[in-house]
């Protein structure tokens, strides 16, 4: 990440550095046609678009015969990923977990549900060899944060980034037709700065829902608790505490980096979902790193620019 310059407010030793180097649908089941596909592409792009739009754009640099495996897996991910949102019983959120754990053992044995993500898993399938295993991961980590754990370390955070983002970035490669050890790495590690900048991200929303998930460890050494923000909001202290776990998150970029130069030239397309994460840091940093400043909330103009010269030089 290129250090940004310091406001008044920011003091040099909170500048982003190089720290260290490193709804359920009907269950019946049938194999899609080519019509139901079009359908279920229509569905999964707009669903996108609407939820997940910095890194759908991010999947146009994907290249055709790859783009529907890699939306279908993004797809999956809104999908699960709003579970937590659109429920407020955890035992009904645990349902919809296992109706899609199900729903996934269907299209492996080659009997999709009627539901326009399974379908287009089902093609996938037909094209690259995605492992179950990345898929049943994410639903595992989304069925514990029914419960809205709360992290107590960074390390905690990026046990959960890995389980999801990551994951998702290790289907996305499979989608690729690759398997390659750097790729993967770069690939854990872009995940885990996903994952907890996604976090930040989400932050000021969890608050006015009284949820916090930034790790208590950090909040205890800069004297806070989630009790204060709910009632006072930003502080000087709570950018200090954002400031640590903002750097956590650019530390696995500048990692990623370094394993992105040995990685095939092929993967890049599934590592582009770096930039979206790059892009909210630096912003957050130019905020002094106030996570309710509302220019945080707002759409980069910049991004396919950023997408269209990353994917050109092949860096993040």
């Amino acid at each position: 990440m290129s250090i940004l310059r310091s406001t008044s407010r920011l003091r040099p030793s909170r500048v982003l550095s190089s720290v260290r180097p490193r709804g359920q649908i009907s269950c019946e089941s049938r194999r899609p046609s080519s019509s139901t596909t079009a359908t279920a592409t229509s569905y999964v792009t707009s669903l996108l678009r609407k939820a997940d739009y910095e890194n759908y754009v991010a999947t146009l640099f994907t290249p055709s015969q790859s783009r529907q495996a890699v939306w279908a897996v993004r797809a999956f991910n809104v999908e699960t990923a709003l579970i937590r949102e659109n429920v407020k019983n955890p035992q009904i959120g645990k349902g919809r977990i296992a109706w899609w754990r199900d729903a996934i053992d269907k299209v492996y044995d080659g009997k999709p549900p009627i539901h326009p993500v399974t379908e287009l898993l089902a093609r996938a399938l037909d094209a690259a060899p995605l492992s179950k295993s990345w898929f049943k991961r994410i639903l595992t980590e989304r069925e514990a944060n029914l419960q809205d754990p709360q992290y107590a370390t960074i390390a905690d955070l990026e046990r959960y980034a890995e389980n999801t983002a990551a994951a998702l970035l290790y289907l996305q490669l499979e989608a690729l037709g690759l398997q390659n050890p750097q790729a993967d790495h770069a690939a854990s590690h872009i995940g885990k700065a996903i994952g907890i900048a996604t976090i930040l991200r989400a932050t000021p929303f969890h608050v006015e829902e009284r949820r916090f998930y930034l790790p208590s460890e950090i909040m205890a050494k800069h004297a806070l608790s989630a009790e204060t923000i709910f009632r006072s909001g930003p502080s000087p202290e709570l950018e200090e505490v954002v400031f640590e776990v903002a750097t956590a998150a650019n530390d696995h970029l500048i990692t990623a980096r370094s394993f992105l130069k040995e990685s095939p030239p092929q993967a890049h397309p599934a590592l582009l979902s770096a930039i979206p994460a790059d892009m909210y840091l630096q912003a957050l940093e130019k905020a002094n790193f106030n996570i309710f400043d509302p220019k945080l909330g707002k759409r980069n103009w910049k991004l396919p620019f950023r997408l269209w010269s990353a994917a050109r030089t092949k860096t993040i």
